[in-house]
């Protein structure tokens, strides 16, 4: 899928907050994201722990869904929309 479409039907359902661990899998979305995305609103973390406490906090702190990106289990990329 196009990081651009991608992108775009995330954004549809009104998330707009962006957080994880970068990887050679995901690095088309995530150059896409920081290109289209501001500062404030996409933060790359160290590891997949921080990424959660990061989207948990917006998600305290707004009520809002943030999207968290990351890689898990041999290359497998999951894509977390967190309530």
């Amino acid at each position: 899928m196009d990081p651009k479409d991608f992108y775009a039907a995330i954004r549809s359902h009104g998330m707009e907050y962006f957080c994880g661990v970068p990887d050679s899998l995901l690095k088309d979305f995530c150059a896409y994201v920081t290109t289209v995305t501001p500062a404030t609103h996409h933060v790359i973390t160290t590891n997949e722990g921080q990424a959660i406490a990061l989207a948990s906090g917006y998600h305290m702190a707004t009520g809002k869904t943030a999207v968290v990106y990351l890689q898990v289990l041999r290359n497998k990329v999951f894509i977390l929309l967190w309530l």
